[in-house]
């Protein structure tokens, strides 16, 4: 693979061919996306088309693992105009995997295209934020697409979340996470949620991310190195850290 741009642990590229969004849960209170445009001085709400993004993956000519819409949702309305040709974009290349995450999936299956299959779109992880019980529901939506691949990302991880055997089972990657954020713009995750989790899905050898603990744990109790309490120091738990992935298809 070539050389990793993102900043984000779980992925190689971001890609973002519209950014803007609307919150819509308790997840989004805090975040990064607003908090990026604000330092801009820019309104996250207004949704654009970002034009030069649009071909990125297109130029990327070995095998990426490629975070689509990271400062947006894929299924957001305002881009419905756009996204067909995403979507043959996605289709023509690949060589790449696309990891799509929404807090919207009631949207998908108007939204996918004609001739989705896993043969044309093999090359597409579909997941939902979950972040906490209120959330589960978009497991259970994300059931009934068909897709290759199906993650959830339980960050910011805000309660405890008990899995069933039939839920857990509907999960082919998880990335677990506490939330990050600035001037006392994060909230604490109790370490008791982390492990539920941990234990529910190692158990059923679900590949984990455990991704990063949060910015409470960098100022409180562990003390970690670095402000979102990922990166792996003498004080960021040995139980922790595990970051697995799903089997991926390299077709580069």
């Amino acid at each position: 693979m070539a050389k990793k741009e993102s900043s984000i642990s779980w992925t190689n590229f971001t890609w973002n061919p519209w950014m803007g969004c609307h919150k819509v849960s308790a997840g989004c209170k805090f975040c990064y996306l607003y908090r990026n445009f604000e330092n801009q001085n820019q309104d996250a709400k207004n949704v654009f088309i970002n034009t030069s993004q649009l071909f990125k993956p297109l130029s990327i000519k070995k095998s990426q693992l490629i975070f689509t819409c990271s400062m947006s949702d894929f299924f957001l309305q305002e881009a419905d105009k756009v996204r067909p040709q995403v979507w043959e974009i996605i289709k023509n290349s690949q060589h790449h995997t696309f990891q799509i995450l929404t807090k919207r999936p009631e949207r998908i299956k108007e939204c996918l295209p004609k001739d989705w299959c896993q043969k044309n779109y093999s090359n597409v992880w579909l997941g939902v934020s979950i972040e906490s019980m209120n959330e589960l529901h978009r497991l259970h939506t994300l059931k009934d697409v068909p897709c290759e691949l199906r993650w959830v990302s339980f960050e910011p991880l805000l309660g405890e979340i008990f899995l069933s055997k039939d839920e857990i089972d509907i999960i082919d990657w998880a990335v677990i996470g506490g939330e990050s954020g600035t001037n006392g713009n994060y909230r604490k995750p109790e370490l008791s949620w982390f492990l539920s989790l941990l234990y529910q899905l190692r158990d059923s050898q679900t590949p984990i991310f455990f991704k990063q603990f949060g910015t409470w744990y960098h100022h409180n109790h562990f003390y970690l190195r670095d402000w979102k309490g990922e990166k792996y120091c003498p004080n960021f738990n040995e139980f922790f850290r595990i970051r697995q992935y799903p089997k991926i298809k390299d077709n580069g």
